[in-house]
């Protein structure tokens, strides 16, 4: 039994220093992942704060492009707003044309109505004028008369002649 006692040491000997073994790669495997803790955690904290760049980022990115969407919805309103406009403005444009239209229409007609307004006025002052040298004429005979005798149709056509030489 002595044997089973040697036998049994020498195994437990044997197991201590396989134990021995495994505690000392345990320990070198957890200050490797006590390293890699924390080469994961440094690296963990640069990832966050990167997030956090990334993050901030895109919040000014979204907030420039709500600026631009919302100045792209005003730009498009204002096109909409000057292309009524431009249509408002094509049909006054039209409509002033064709007022235009009508009143040089109307100009031209009350132009050729008041021209011939004064030529019947011209006609009306040359034929009261040939009408006053007549009686200019007449009325010079009665006086030469100092007797009021009837003017005769010889006279009368004298009078009317001499009137017209003066008219011309």
């Amino acid at each position: 039994t002595d044997n089973s006692i040697f036998s049994r040491q020498l195994q437990n000997d044997r197991d201590v220093s396989d134990l021995k073994e495994k505690l000392r790669c345990a320990e070198d495997e957890i200050k490797f992942l006590r390293l890699e803790k924390v080469s994961v955690e440094k690296e963990v904290n640069a990832t966050k704060i990167e997030l956090d760049a990334l993050i901030r980022n895109y919040d000014e990115l979204q907030e420039e492009y709500d600026a631009i969407e919302a100045s792209s919805s005003e730009n498009s309103e204002a096109e909409i707003k000057l292309q009524v406009l431009t249509t408002e403005h094509i049909a006054t444009s039209a409509q002033l044309n064709a007022v235009c239209s009508d009143l040089a229409g109307t100009k031209a007609r009350a132009q050729a109505a008041k021209e011939a307004l004064e030529e019947e006025h011209k006609r009306e002052i040359d034929k009261l004028h040939f009408d006053m040298s007549v009686l200019k004429t007449r009325a010079g005979k009665v006086v030469d008369l100092d007797e009021a005798s009837p003017v005769d149709d010889d006279e009368d056509d004298a009078a009317v002649m001499k009137a017209r030489v003066e008219e011309r």
